[in-house]
């Protein structure tokens, strides 16, 4: 007998039959963890490393929730949405 989920995905079904030692040999996808090239020379360069402590500052002082600067990023929104599309 062979019980199989409802998704077509092979990744959710399982087969019951095969014994357990069999189902943990097969392989299975693995997660996988891809760091840009810019986040690389952001690690590793000291002033951009600066910036993003400022940056953190600001948010935990609420800077990015004052008026001023919730009004310039929807500007900039409706301003790049009337852009027309290519």
């Amino acid at each position: 007998m062979e019980i199989k989920g409802i998704s077509n995905n092979q990744y959710f079904s399982k087969e019951v039959n095969k014994p357990k030692s069999e189902q943990e040999n097969e392989k299975s996808p693995k997660d996988k963890l891809e760091i840009s090239e810019e986040a690389k020379v952001l690690q590793s360069n000291p002033t951009e490393i600066k910036n993003l402590e400022a940056i953190k500052e600001k948010i935990a002082n609420k800077f990015y929730d004052s008026d001023e600067v919730l009004n310039k990023v929807a500007d900039k929104i409706l301003e790049d949405l009337k852009k027309p599309v290519k």
